[in-house]
């Protein structure tokens, strides 16, 4: 069984394991507002199947992840709007790095090619 979250997350599970995929390879799966929408809604889903032993995160096409795609990021908003604590102590882009250790499962990052972070400093 094959999920998709916002075009940009794909989700298989099988046997307990859900693969976790950045399916925005032709951008070497930088971090626009759409992949941090579907990186939310794949936590969710991890968190919220009881039947998910494990989960392994990996990016498609030639790199993991490059980081912010600062052309598409004057989409999200004022910095205030970004910055609210929509979830718990965090704010959507703390989200989507601590919410991977949150989860009650193991997660192993598959990392290849260009791996960069994304951040936001207020």
């Amino acid at each position: 069984m094959t999920e998709i979250f916002h075009d940009r997350v794909a989700l298989t599970l099988a046997d307990g394991i859900a693969d976790v995929r950045l399916t925005r390879g032709d951008k070497l799966n930088a971090l626009d507002p759409a992949m941090f929408d579907g990186i939310v809604a794949a936590l969710a889903y991890v968190r919220d199947t009881a039947a998910i032993r494990c989960v392994v995160l990996s990016g498609e096409g030639k790199g993991f992840c490059a980081g912010l795609d600062l052309a598409s990021m004057g989409s999200m908003g004022a910095p205030a709007d970004i910055m609210e604590r929509s979830y718990g102590r965090a704010n959507i882009f703390q989200h989507v790095a601590w919410g991977w250790r949150d989860l009650p499962v193991p997660v192993v990052a598959a990392v290849h090619g260009v791996a960069f972070g994304g951040a936001y400093r207020s």
